[in-house]
């Protein structure tokens, strides 16, 4: 590594370093791509699990639903 002047090594280390940090942003965006689809199915699942789990409460007891049953 020359102190003054660049020479085959620096450019070799410049090159690489360029693509790490391409290939390091391509990966940070696919996964925050697959956190976030991860994140809303996760979230829609659980969604719909409540809703269920109220309905079934609902119509199989005298509850009015989770809130009810909870308080009771």
């Amino acid at each position: 590594m020359g102190l003054i002047f660049k020479d085959i090594d620096d450019d070799q280390q410049e090159s690489m370093m360029k693509t790490i940090h391409i290939g390091n942003t391509w990966e940070f965006r696919y996964f925050k791509i697959r956190a976030f689809l991860w994140g809303t199915l996760a979230t829609v699942t659980g969604v719909t699990g409540t809703a269920i789990a109220d309905y079934c409460v609902y119509k199989f007891t005298d509850f009015s639903g989770i809130v009810g049953w909870l308080l009771a």
